[in-house]
């Protein structure tokens, strides 16, 4: 294990799109259905929590009429595709009721993958002292990578939560844990991440 020490007093627990659709609905949820997911989660929100340290709720929303749905990449289909909905207002956009936010959490909507383009949360960890991220989320491939690669160009250091993240594919979510994260973070399992939180 590599000897990595967590002060919560600089970090924040990111818990990002673990949304009721995304979780709870027909998508793959894999390694880890959604059920175990939340689970290790609820542990890890429970560490942060008895510290201290700044917990912030990531989620995604879209318009009713879906005009702000991203467009398809370069070379696929057009038109409706099989996508999350995440209808603003609606009960599969909500957080899942495991990991609700308290009024102390910071809530933050986005329409991006990550989090750094379409929301303030630079405001809070800026005004919070924050220098080190904990990432957790759906998808691996989706919003952790993304918040990961935008957090490292600004210079935050970063702890991804292996088994407090998930994706739609097994072959997705190994090849970024095993082989693209440990460039940009230290990778390591749920109880290895609450050992390491000092406080």
């Amino acid at each position: 294990m590599a000897n990595v020490v967590i002060d919560p007093r600089n970090s924040a627990l990111l818990l990002q799109d673990l949304q009721n659709e995304l979780l709870k609905g027909d998508r793959p949820v894999v390694p880890l259905n959604g059920r175990q997911l939340i689970a290790n989660c609820q542990k890890l929100l429970a560490r942060a929590r008895a510290t201290g340290m700044p917990v912030i709720h990531v989620r995604v929303s879209r318009r009713p009429d879906q005009r702000d749905v991203p467009r398809p990449p370069l070379g696929a289909a057009a038109g409706p595709g099989g996508g999350p909905r995440l209808i603003e207002g609606t009960p599969g956009a909500q957080i899942v009721s495991e990991l609700a936010p308290r009024p102390e959490d910071v809530v933050v909507t986005k329409h991006t993958t990550s989090p750094f383009n379409t929301t303030d949360i630079e405001v809070y960890l800026r005004r919070f002292g924050v220098t080190t991220l904990i990432l957790t989320g759906y998808s691996t491939t989706g919003v952790v990578e993304g918040s990961l690669r935008d957090a490292r160009d600004k210079d935050y250091d970063c702890v991804v939560v292996r088994d407090c993240c998930a994706a739609g594919t097994l072959q997705e979510h190994d090849a970024c844990m095993d082989l693209v994260f440990p460039r940009m973070a230290w990778v390591a399992g749920v109880d290895e991440v609450i050992a390491a939180i000092k406080g």
